[in-house]
């Protein structure tokens, strides 16, 4: 190879590669819980600017755990920022942000589907979208949400079973709705 070439062949730096790695599943995690590509973004980013302020982790498992935790507690912390903000400013606008329309395949079961689904996640409190997300999409137990948001084990449970219940209620509606047509 030319050596004049070797010279313009770029070897991409830690951060570049933990970046591409990483920041797609922290981007929808974060997604999943405020349910703003922006906000989702910006935690993102954060969550991968305190990693690398820190040292390296031993191995790749605990580095990714690391970077789930963090990101997930970030994104809870900012939903108790706009409950704050919200309770301080009554502007339409804030009170019901736009829900941003990004590519999902058109995949249906029983008449539903994953835009049904996802119009209904987005439709909760963010509570129980909150519980949701972490147990379903993230793996978490209750006891580990009831850790992670500060709530007993047993409210956890019971915003989980009332937040799937919402969801199917919702989505039986839309099927009905969509039988009657």
């Amino acid at each position: 190879m030319n050596l004049l070439f070797k010279n313009f062949i770029k070897t991409p730096s830690r951060e570049e590669v933990i970046y591409e790695e990483c920041h797609k599943r922290l981007f929808y995690t974060s997604l999943r819980i405020l349910n703003n590509s922006m906000e989702a973004e910006e935690i993102m980013h954060d969550t991968l600017l305190k990693y690398f302020d820190r040292e390296d982790f031993d191995t790749i498992r605990e580095r990714d755990a690391w970077l789930k935790r963090v990101c997930i507690n970030l994104s809870i912390d900012r939903l108790r920022k706009r409950k704050v903000e919200e309770g301080m400013y009554k502007s339409e606008e804030l009170i019901n942000p736009v829900i941003e329309n990004e590519y999902v395949e058109n995949y249906s079961f029983k008449g539903i589907s994953v835009e049904d689904v996802k119009n209904a996640l987005n439709s909760l409190a963010s509570g129980y979208r909150l519980v949701l997300s972490l147990l379903l999409f993230e793996g978490y137990d209750y006891e580990e949400i009831a850790q992670i948001t500060g709530l007993k084990e047993a409210s956890v449970r019971s915003q989980y079973i009332r937040g799937k219940a919402r969801i199917v209620e919702i989505l039986e509606s839309k099927r009905s709705n969509r039988n009657i047509n």
